[in-house]
């Protein structure tokens, strides 16, 4: 997997003056050739220059952007540049979260640069997005035993600390926000967010129903859920955007439980979806976009 250059979609270009993404897209082209031959500083040259031509072409083409940072990422890993191969992963991300080679080139460079809970964070997510792919789950393995010999920094004990007082009963860190914004977007909740990483073992919710009720335009979510109820409100955490939905549940009967749909093809509205907590279940209120499609994808994103 991360052995493979990325090849981009190509686009239309753009009307008058001269066509720059063309001149990325032959520098991208010229910068694999380099690569075969083993020429790894001449390929980030090329792909260096296609980044440059795409930005001044003023064209938002997040896949070739995207691409040209992942192969970028993929020489300095075979220069063991380390580092720069990290940075040049996480730019991939940014244009485009899905790239799936950028996450796991990522966690090949964050597990070289000893930081294996941040490469298993990677590989989960790679893993996610190609549950097929052999090598992934290898990397994957390798990533949590190394994460079982390094110590827990004492800046991640502190947040835990307080976090663990948070839900306590004595107010602190959530007192002022217990209902969570209803499960609105928590850009907000970076206390919250920071503690739910520090946890490791989670189990998958598996028993989810699906309801689309058309005359509402919203699609209704229910998750099993024994003793939900009996719980604080905020140790139930729901994280929506346009296109992704992650829930977390924290200290439920003993166990921790999450759900994570990564591609929900940008059909929802997280500022007027919501959820409540029901007897043994939770249950959301996905509101379409005026501009949703037929949905019809739950089972094939449930696991993306």
């Amino acid at each position: 997997m991360s052995h493979e250059l990325e090849v981009s979609e190509a686009s239309e270009p753009a009307e008058g003056g001269p066509d720059l993404r063309q001149v990325a897209e032959e520098l991208k082209a010229e910068g694999g050739k380099h690569f075969r031959k083993g020429d790894l500083e001449a390929a980030l040259d090329c792909y260096a220059s296609a980044l440059q031509n795409l930005g001044r072409s003023g064209l938002v083409d997040a896949t070739l952007q995207s691409t040209l940072s992942s192969n970028q990422a993929l020489c300095f890993l075979k220069l063991s540049r380390f580092q720069e191969a990290e940075e040049s992963a996480s730019a991939a991300l940014v244009a485009d979260a899905s790239n799936s080679k950028a996450v796991y080139r990522r966690g090949l460079s964050r597990l070289n640069l000893g930081d294996p809970r941040g490469a298993v964070e990677d590989f989960q997510k790679a893993q996610r997005l190609e549950p097929q792919n052999v090598e992934v789950r290898q990397k994957l393995f390798e990533a949590k035993q190394q994460a079982d010999t390094v110590p827990v920094p004492d800046a991640e004990i502190a947040v835990a600390a307080g976090a663990t007082s948070a839900f306590g009963k004595d107010g602190g860190l959530y007192s002022e926000k217990l209902d969570l914004n209803e499960g609105r977007l928590a850009q907000s909740f970076k206390e919250q967010r920071d503690w739910v990483n520090t946890i490791e073992n989670w189990s998958e919710i598996k028993e989810i129903s699906f309801v689309d009720e058309e005359d509402k335009n919203v699609v209704s979510v229910y998750m099993s859920l024994p003793g939900l109820h009996e719980i604080a409100l905020n140790k139930v955490c729901v994280w929506m955007t346009a296109t992704t939905l992650e829930v977390r549940v924290v200290e439920l009967r003993g166990s921790n439980w999450c759900y994570v749909a990564q591609e929900l093809w940008g059909q929802i509205d997280p500022q007027q979806s919501t959820w409540k907590v029901r007897k043994d279940k939770l249950s959301l209120k996905l509101q379409k976009r005026a501009s949703a499609r037929s949905w019809d994808r739950w089972e094939k994103i449930r696991r993306i």
